[in-house]
């Protein structure tokens, strides 16, 4: 209990000084669940235990020639938000084959990540998946492995509601103990 309370307390304290000491971002990321506000509750969840609760952005299509779609960027955005006002909960970057591109969605979501400005130790790919379903399969068995409580989901309304099923689906079937949040993008 001394040790959740004394990393909460750190992850408060770097929070703040990280919103004191960074630059002003242009684009903040969404207002609603998904925000990074300090009393928000995606904030509050990941606070409870860093080490063992997870940012988890799912990928997206990308473009024939690798542009990045917009729903994409959106939820990179959040992801970015969280990550960095978050530095001591890690990050899954999930998204497997981009057709005939040589690199994963999730590679692609790294580099977007760090031009955000999230550093390359808090990212952790999961390159396999396809789909929604395989997205929280194999996120699933990382986070359970990594002895995770919980993990945000950050994508987009349209698609949040699918999601969280197939990640608690996931969970269920893996016997995973492990509390999904929305971040919506």
């Amino acid at each position: 209990m001394r040790v959740r309370v004394a990393a909460l307390i750190i992850a408060i304290l770097t929070t703040l000084s990280v919103a004191v000491a960074a630059p002003a971002r242009a684009d903040t990321g969404s207002l609603g669940a998904g925000s990074a506000d300090l009393f928000s509750p995606s904030s509050i969840f990941l606070w409870q235990s860093p080490p063992t609760r997870y940012i988890v952005v799912l990928g997206a299509k990308m473009g024939t020639f690798g542009q990045t779609p917009a729903i994409l960027e959106q939820r990179m955005n959040v992801a970015a938000n969280l990550a960095l006002s978050h530095p001591f909960n890690r990050m899954i970057v999930s998204g497997g084959n981009t057709w005939w591109l040589p690199v994963s969605e999730a590679q692609f979501m790294n580099v977007g990540l760090l031009r955000r400005g999230v550093p390359v130790w808090q990212m952790i790919n999961e390159a396999a998946s396809t789909s929604t379903v395989a997205n929280a399969t194999n996120t699933v068995a990382m986070l359970k492995h990594m002895g995770a409580t919980g993990a945000l989901i950050v994508t987009n309304g349209f698609h949040m509601g699918r999601a969280l099923n197939d990640f608690r689906t996931a969970a269920r079937k893996q016997h995973a103990r492990l509390e999904f949040r929305p971040a919506y993008a």
